[in-house]
Formats: C-alpha cells, sequence, structure tokens
C-alpha cells in the first residue's frame, strides 16, 4: 500500500509491536530500548517473585534474575487481544529445569505504553526439582 507509511499505526498494532520489542529487549539485555515502550510506572506481578514497581526497579531486578539464572529467553507463541489488554502466551527457555516452562503474560496499557505486566508460570511440583 502506498499510504501505509504515511497513516498512523492502529492502537492494537503498537500494543502487540510494543509487547514483542519488550520480549526482544529483555532476552538482549537491551533495557535502553524499555525506556521507549513502558511507562515509568510500570508495575509487574510475578506469581513466582512478587511485585515490582517502577521501570527501575523492574530492569534491576529483571537484570539480577536473567544473570543468575543463565540468560532464559522468552518465546511468544500467541497474542490475544481484549479490550485495550494483550494476553501472551509462550514459553521461558533455560537450561535450568526450575526456571524454564510455561508462562502467560496479561498486558495492560496506557495509550501506547506498556503499564502493568501480570506473569503466570507453572508452579514447581516436588518430583519435578
Amino acid at each position: 500500500m502506498v499510504f501505509g507509511s504515511l497513516l498512523p499505526k492502529r492502537p492494537r498494532k503498537v500494543r502487540e509491536q510494543h509487547v514483542r520489542e519488550m520480549a526482544e529487549a529483555l532476552n538482549a539485555l537491551d533495557y535502553e530500548r524499555l525506556q521507549k515502550i513502558a511507562s515509568e510506572d510500570l508495575t509487574i506481578f510475578n506469581a513466582r517473585s512478587g511485585s515490582s514497581n517502577g521501570l527501575d526497579a523492574f530492569i534491576e531486578k529483571d537484570r539480577k534474575f536473567r544473570e543468575q539464572a543463565g540468560r532464559p529467553q522468552i518465546i511468544i507463541e500467541d497474542l490475544i487481544h481484549h479490550d485495550d489488554e494483550i494476553l501472551v502466551s509462550g514459553q521461558l527457555e533455560s537450561k535450568h529445569a526450575d526456571v524454564g516452562g510455561p508462562t502467560m503474560w496479561r498486558v495492560e496499557f496506557d495509550g501506547p505504553l506498556i503499564r502493568r505486566i501480570e506473569i503466570t508460570r507453572t508452579e514447581l511440583r516436588a518430583h519435578d526439582a
């Protein structure tokens, strides 16, 4: 389409692009990229490791986690749009069995910026450890 680059991107497309870019940035430990796609008051709730409030706190916590866990990688398998939110399903790939596995994110936005993420992971069972 000739005019495609002249028209603004639709909000759904931008939100989806930001979710994918966040996964890529986290996988690459490229935290500077998050400044453009996440709000400063970003809130993360992880069912396994608790909450972080604020972009800087999240970056610090994520960097520490990834360095200690051998740099696990987020693999997005599906994105489902629901109103102004996106439900993400995928995998966290890791050499460590206690780190890797299925994951789901519920991502909320403030305009185009990622504002809140709820992360759900499979709980470890006694025979898995």
